[in-house]
């Protein structure tokens, strides 16, 4: 083999090697560009996901703090609607408060009846021999005159059981008080407190739910004693 045909086998597996490293170097290169898409297309899927997530998080707490908000405000209005009420209510209570203030000079002798009526009740109430009564310091010759009265009343309803009642002289009721009397028994150890006031408070707090019903409809007095 000459020199010539020694370059020439040579030359061709130089283009032979060449050929196969350009081959090699080609499917390198599709891998690669493989790879590079597969791995892209998965932190493009990634950062989405992440996104997603996020935006997910934000719209729940978005919606969680609207949710808040319109209970929070729900719950103002509720508030001031019951205070609204409550404060109708205080009037009317105050409003009664006032004209039974005014029993005792306007109508006198209704006045009197009242206070028999309350001290006989209070009487059959304790049912004791002993009966210090106390009273306002304006009231306490009404109150003198009608235990004679309200005194056998009491004997004829408790058997003939004999009752010793006397005004208190030494200390009256709260000139503040609107009327009434405040009994005690068993040496002072037990008071029955049958005042405008108790008896007011007691009325109230009994007809409250009518009162609201009257005031505010019957669906809106049981939604607020609820």
């Amino acid at each position: 083999m000459n020199d010539s045909q020694v370059k020439q086998q040579i030359q061709q597996m130089v283009s032979f090697i060449r050929q196969e490293a350009e081959e090699k170097a080609a499917e390198i290169g599709v891998k690669a560009e493989e790879d590079f898409n597969i791995r892209k297309l998965s932190t493009v899927e990634a950062a989405r996901e992440k996104i997603r997530a996020e935006y997910e998080r934000k719209t729940k707490l978005i919606q969680v703090n609207r949710k808040i908000a319109h209970s929070t405000e729900l719950n103002g209005s509720r508030l001031k609607v019951l205070k609204a009420r409550d404060e109708v209510l205080r009037e009317v209570y105050d409003d009664a408060d006032k004209r039974l203030a005014r029993i005792s000079t306007e109508n006198p002798d209704v006045y009197k009846a009242l206070l028999s009526s309350l001290i006989l009740q209070s009487l059959l109430a304790l049912r004791d021999e002993e009966v210090v009564v106390r009273t306002r310091e304006a009231d306490a010759p009404a109150v003198e005159s009608a235990l004679k009265t309200v005194s056998e009343e009491y004997t004829d309803k408790n058997d003939g059981a004999p009752i010793n009642a006397v005004v208190d002289s030494k200390r009256f009721l709260s000139e503040n008080c609107t009327g009434g009397v405040t009994l005690f028994s068993n040496g002072g150890r037990v008071m029955l407190e049958n005042t405008f006031e108790s008896r007011l408070e007691i009325a109230y707090q009994q007809n409250l739910p009518v009162i609201r019903s009257m005031l505010f409809g019957a669906d809106d007095a049981e939604a607020a004693s609820a």
